[in-house]
C-alpha cells in the first residue's frame, strides 16, 4: 500500500480526542467518520541525530521518538498517544522542513467509524518502506 499525505477531503475540527481506556492507558479516537486517506492530525517534530536522542531514554521523553534513518523524531499533541497495532488503520507521513524540524502527518490508512481507536504499527522508517508504505 502506498500513502500520499494528499487528503481524501478536510475533516472538521476537532476529528479526534485523547481518551483514557482501561487497559491501554490514554488513545486517539475518531470523534466522527474518517475517509480513507485523509490527513488526520498534523505536527511539527524536532528532528535530532540518534546519538543524541539515546542521551534521553532515561527520561520521558524517549516514547515519544520516532526514529528515521539516522535521525529521530520527537512528536508531541495528540498524535503521541496513538497506540500500536499490528493491523494499523492510521500510518505517520514525515515532510522534512530543514535539518532539524519536520511535519509529522497521521493518514488514514482505510475508512475509520467514529468513536473507533486510531492505531499506528510502531516501527523505524525502513520497516514502513519494507511494508510498502511510502513516507515522504
Amino acid at each position: 500500500m502506498s500513502i500520499k499525505a494528499e487528503p481524501a477531503e478536510t475533516l472538521q475540527a476537532p476529528a479526534v480526542a485523547v481518551r483514557q481506556m482501561k487497559i491501554k492507558g490514554r488513545a486517539v479516537i475518531a470523534l466522527i467518520n474518517i475517509p480513507k486517506h485523509s490527513v488526520i492530525l498534523q505536527s511539527h517534530a524536532v528532528l535530532v541525530s540518534k546519538e543524541d536522542s539515546m542521551k534521553l531514554g532515561d527520561t520521558g521523553l524517549w516514547p515519544y521518538r520516532f526514529a528515521l534513518g539516522d535521525q529521530c523524531a520527537f512528536v508531541f499533541g495528540e498524535m503521541s498517544f496513538c497506540n500500536h497495532s499490528d493491523t494499523p488503520n492510521a500510518a505517520i507521513s514525515w515532510t522534512q522542513l530543514t535539518p532539524a524540524s519536520a511535519v509529522a502527518s497521521l493518514i488514514a490508512l482505510t475508512d475509520i467509524s467514529a468513536n473507533s481507536e486510531i492505531e499506528i504499527f510502531y516501527a523505524d522508517a525502513e520497516e514502513y518502506h519494507r511494508r510498502g508504505v511510502a513516507l515522504s
